[in-house]
């Protein structure tokens, strides 16, 4: 038994010992063989009785759970989080979409990959004793682990304010009323008195829909408000009208930057002015300048005279050598918080107020071409972008054209949407109709998914480590096959990647036809890549359309926003193998939710106007 003999157990233990301790051992040995038996039964496969909210994943292997959980998912995607305030209801779409299909990004996120691990692992990776209490426990009682879900809080409360405009009512602090005179040629001023406001309680609904969709809940969310208080109060605003009126005595204000100066008249200075809280415990309020107003004039009046991007160097291929085409320069952002404190902190100077503007340094400046290390094409990527409309076409051409001659140095992380910079009219970009609160409305970066698919195939092809990517949220024509897309929407998701080699890396764009490629020049420095075909699985089918009523077409006008996708899973598998014999691996997964075709039918007359359907914010694809 166990290695220990009677003779040894009868010369260690008093002999009212012996039989307890013969029972524990006989335990020990019984509970050590169920244990490898249990884990060899349940090799490579969940325990029993674990469950993700009634889902029960036990018994199955990691990607098994993975299909159920996202199978459950996919619909809440389709169908949405309904809120609620009393009669009012508002539908949140976890991803939104667009006429073009590309345009899609989620606000809540769910991943199943994770969760399917964490039930995997548990009651494995708890330590000996800890693994052994949880598996013992699972055999007579449930486990529920929790959905791994995420969501973007100021999107999410963004959509519900738009969608349900009247519960909100925002607190009034006391403000200032600025009155001119003519008659005496003299301004007045008086108080507007304070107001108690109330605001939806975003943290507590936002946890209770975390909390409900954990378990795979999609109960209807009740919205509750809370008092939201003013901060300026009436009776903390001592001697207003002398504070104000010594403001406005040191007009005209002068902003000066370099040579350059801009003055504020009296009546532009007094537009400006509002209550602000003091440090001061007796003085509690002071009249000081409004941000808004502020930073309204610096953006309209002043940084266009002073700002610029930073610009990198960039260079091209001729002949087959590098040659420089535009030096690099870096960028000037005009500091408006720090502008406005040195503003309210010189007011009474009687000098001119120097603006506070930030340097945007670039990555890369231009020096000796030669130092570079560029010689070869080191990888390759490409897609094709047929079929799209034309000013997708214009979008594609003006983010590659962005791209095009990028340098990326030694131990430099690339960064897409910092190379790509604003997206927008004035740098260029055409808007594209996207899905919002049931609307189609233009939105701008329409096709620059296919910038970022593009460098991500480029960026496998030549071995480099991706330290950013996620797919799409459905399957898109443009980026088949699927599984090897890539989607950015600024701030987030990026696409990023490591220059992890000696020389620079110089990236090229080109076109040929429907066909858009990038290429990535260096110095090949012995390592190998390779991927595997992907591997498309678990298709789904989308559910049945959706109609929204609308006002803006004719009754029985139908007109179609969205397409129909299939949903579905992929993955391929990348390896890189370096001189030195190292081996880096890493399995791309990507999971596309299925997505029904939404249409808007026009109506006389909304059948509920309390219903709303709301739909996130798309990405710039």
């Amino acid at each position: 038994m166990l290695g220990i003999n009677r003779d040894t157990i009868n010369s260690l233990l008093p002999r009212w010992l012996l039989f307890p301790a013969i029972i524990f051992f006989i335990f020990l040995a019984l509970t050590a063989a169920g244990t490898i038996i249990f884990d060899k039964i349940f090799q490579n496969k969940i325990y029993p009785n674990l469950f993700v909210g009634d889902l029960n994943l036990g018994g199955r292997t990691a990607d098994q759970a993975k299909q159920l959980l996202n199978r459950e998912v996919d619909q809440i995607n389709q169908r949405g989080v309904v809120f609620s305030y009393h009669d009012l209801k508002a539908t949140v779409m976890p991803v939104s979409a667009s006429a073009g299909g590309d345009l899609a990004y989620p606000i809540i996120n769910f991943d199943a990959d994770q969760t399917a691990a964490a039930a995997l692992n548990y009651g494995r990776n708890d330590g000996f004793l800890g693994s052994l209490k949880n598996k013992l426990v699972l055999l007579f009682a449930s486990k529920r682990l929790p959905l791994s879900v995420i969501v973007n809080q100021a999107a999410l409360e963004n959509i519900l304010e738009n969608n349900l405009p009247s519960v909100n009512e925002p607190a009034r602090d006391a403000g200032l009323i600025v009155e001119y005179r003519p008659a005496v040629s003299a301004y007045e001023f008086s108080l507007e008195p304070e107001k108690l406001g109330k605001t939806v309680d975003y943290k507590q609904a936002i946890e209770q829909m975390l909390n409900n969709l954990a378990g795979l809940n999609t109960e209807e969310i009740k919205l509750s408000t809370v008092t939201a208080y003013p901060k300026i109060l009436a009776k903390d605003c001592l001697n207003v009208s002398a504070k104000a009126q010594a403001v406005l005595n040191a007009a005209p204000l002068t902003l000066s930057y370099g040579e350059n100066q801009w003055a504020i008249s009296q009546a532009e200075l007094a537009a400006m002015l509002s209550l602000k809280l003091n440090d001061s415990a007796d003085d509690k309020v002071r009249v000081g300048l409004d941000e808004t107003k502020f930073t309204a004039y610096l953006t309209e009046q002043i940084a266009p005279k002073i700002e610029r991007q930073p610009q990198e160097a960039k260079f091209q291929i001729q002949n087959g050598k590098v040659s420089e085409f535009q030096n690099g320069q870096d960028g000037l952002e005009v500091d408006a918080a720090a502008s406005l404190a040195k503003a309210e902190q010189e007011l009474f100077s009687n000098g001119p107020i120097s603006l506070a503007v930030k340097t945007q340094p670039v990555l890369v400046n231009a020096g000796n071409i030669n130092d570079y290390g560029i010689k070869e094409v080191i990888g390759v990527g490409a897609s094709n972008f047929k079929g799209s409309p034309a000013n997708r076409r214009h979008n594609i051409k003006i983010g590659a054209a962005s791209v095009n001659g990028t340098l990326i140095k030694p131990g430099e992380e690339f960064s897409l949407l910092k190379i790509l910079g604003e997206v927008a009219s004035s740098t260029g970009y055409l808007p594209e109709l996207v899905i919002k609160e049931g609307k189609t409305l233009p939105e701008f970066g329409g096709g620059l998914c296919q910038i970022g698919t593009t460098v991500f195939r480029a960026t496998v092809a030549s071995g480099l480590p991706v330290t950013m990517r996620r797919n799409h949220s459905y399957r898109v024509s443009y980026y088949e096959p699927a599984g090897t897309d890539a989607t950015i929407y600024d701030p987030a998701p990026d696409f990023r990647f490591i220059n992890d080699m000696a020389a620079y890396i110089l990236i090229q764009a080109k076109f040929d036809g429907d066909n858009l490629s990038f290429e990535f020049w260096g110095a090949r420095d012995g390592r190998t890549a390779t991927s595997t075909r992907p591997v498309i699985y678990n298709i789904v089918k989308p559910e049945p359309a959706k109609l929204i009523e609308t006002l803006a077409l004719k009754p029985g006008q139908k007109k179609c926003t969205e397409k129909a996708h299939n949903g579905a899973d992929a993955y391929f598998d990348y390896k890189v193998i370096y001189p030195d014999g190292a081996v880096k691996e890493k399995r791309f997964s990507s999971h596309y939710v299925p997505w029904r075709e939404v249409c808007l039918l026009g109506v006389e007359k909304l059948s509920s106007l309390s219903n709303t359907t709301a739909t996130s914010t798309p990405s710039a694809n």
